[in-house]
């Protein structure tokens, strides 16, 4: 009798442990519902990577999740996904791209208000800088993309130089020419070392930002009302003969130079000024890379119109398998303190994009000036002029990418380049249909009014 007894309550305690196991298991599930499963995200190569190598295995830990990280180089991130979007292969879950390109990439994006209702998630949208959620992240009033970069062009200058030979920041670009021309050519640093006035973004790919924040300083826009070119108008022409007057002033091969190599001659001491993106400042700050630590100023462009040119979104293609699993990798990775801490770190290149990221005691007490910086910041995108948004946007800024070039070469005058863009802006209107070009351009340049963007 005991024995049965004794073997009774065995078999009771067994059943009990499965049963707890079981709701355990269930309950685990119910709070990681993609545990397993892998996602491919395809991002702009480190630096920009490193934002999400950095919180990988967090997230892992928090939903199961894994993350395959699918590093581009930014010159190749529009072909090579818009190649997979065509395939429709499903290749990416989770795509970096530039709000640029939105409208050409809203065809091949899942809604994400839609998966944020499913799900339950909030993004706080409301605490997104006004500039990037209301002109970045939609086309057509429907939300695809969720900014996790929150870039514009600012001027960063060795304040200790300006100081020691009485410059003030240029408020127009022939100042600005003006002090590039006096720190060129001589060692002012004191090392044996020729020093330069100037660096800049001047190598084919994504130099049209060099000439935009000009031109927009200038009082220039993409397009009339019409729909007619405003790039070769006679202020688009002063803006690139006042860039190709600074461009001797830079350092020798400035022609090769891209992001990086402007980065690095700034915080290397060889230029006494830059206009760049916001990561900028914090890289001069950062011992590990910089030998200016504690010498940077920064200012708005001048002329009183500074280039926003987008950040990076994040959205994810409608044929991704994994729908669910890549809302929540966007949703953490943009959470308001996982993305402070990301835009915070110098090795990340991105910058800050939330309001919250702005007013961050933790972000504004990270180097001596990192409130004036952010203040720098703000005061830069309050007069900020957007990438032009409409179909066909990447093909339009690679024509006058190109034609910027044969300028800087010489093989073009600065009107001839800007013609021959606008005879090839023309085409790519008439070819992609010139009343629905026409009607996305008026959209946006509603949009730019009611931001107080332009007048």
């Amino acid at each position: 009798m005991s024995s049965s007894f004794g073997r009774e309550k065995i078999i009771w305690l067994v059943l009990a442990i499965l049963v707890v196991v079981l709701f355990s298991g269930g309950m685990v599930n119910a709070q990681k519902p993609y545990a397993g499963e892998t996602i491919t995200v395809a991002v702009h190569a480190v630096p920009h990577a490193t934002g999400v190598y950095m919180f990988q295995e967090a997230f892992e830990r928090k939903t199961g999740i894994k993350v395959e990280v699918i590093e581009m180089a930014p010159e190749v991130i529009y072909e090579k996904q818009m190649t997979e979007f065509f395939a429709e292969s499903g290749a990416y879950d989770v795509v970096q791209f530039n709000p640029a390109w939105i409208a050409d990439y809203s065809h091949h994006l899942e809604p994400l208000e839609p998966l944020a209702e499913q799900y339950d998630l909030d993004f706080q949208l409301d605490d997104i800088m006004p500039i990037f959620l209301d002109l970045y992240c939609s086309w057509e009033g429907v939300w695809y993309g969720m900014p996790w970069d929150g870039d514009t062009w600012m001027l960063y200058y060795r304040r200790d130089l300006f100081d020691e030979h009485g410059f003030s920041t240029p408020q127009t670009w022939e100042e600005y020419r003006e002090i590039a021309e006096y720190f060129a050519g001589w060692d002012w640093s004191g090392d044996g070392v020729t020093n330069y006035g100037s660096a800049s973004y001047l190598k084919r790919g994504r130099t049209y930002w060099t000439f935009l924040a000009r031109f927009a300083g200038f009082g220039g826009n993409y397009f009339d009302e019409d729909m007619n070119p405003l790039i070769n108008s006679p202020v688009g022409i002063e803006a690139l003969e006042n860039l190709l007057e600074t461009i001797p002033h830079e350092p020798p091969g400035a022609l090769d130079y891209s992001y990086m190599e402007v980065r690095t001659a700034y915080v290397k001491g060889d230029v006494a000024m830059v206009l760049q993106w916001t990561c900028v400042g914090k890289a001069a700050e950062d011992p590990v890379e910089s030998e200016i630590v504690g010498k940077t100023g920064y200012a708005v462009l001048p002329q009183e119109r500074t280039m926003v040119a987008g950040g990076w979104n994040l959205g994810i293609p409608r044929y991704s398998e994994k729908k669910g699993a890549a809302i929540q990798f966007i949703h953490f990775i943009t959470h308001p303190d996982i993305s402070l801490d990301i835009v915070i770190d110098p090795a990340t290149s991105l910058d800050p994009y939330r309001v919250t990221h702005f007013v961050s005691p933790k972000f504004r007490a990270s180097w001596p000036a990192a409130g004036e910086y952010l203040d720098a910041i703000e005061a830069n995108l309050e007069q900020g002029f957007p990438d032009l948004q409409i179909p066909g946007a990447a093909e339009y800024m690679d024509v006058l990418d190109y034609q910027l070039t044969l300028a800087y070469a010489g093989e073009k005058t600065a009107q001839e380049a800007l013609e021959d863009t606008a005879r090839e802006w023309v085409e790519i209107t008439r070819r992609l249909g010139f009343e629905e070009q026409k009607s996305a351009w008026l959209s946006q340049l509603e949009a730019m009014k009611e931001l107080g963007l332009i007048d």
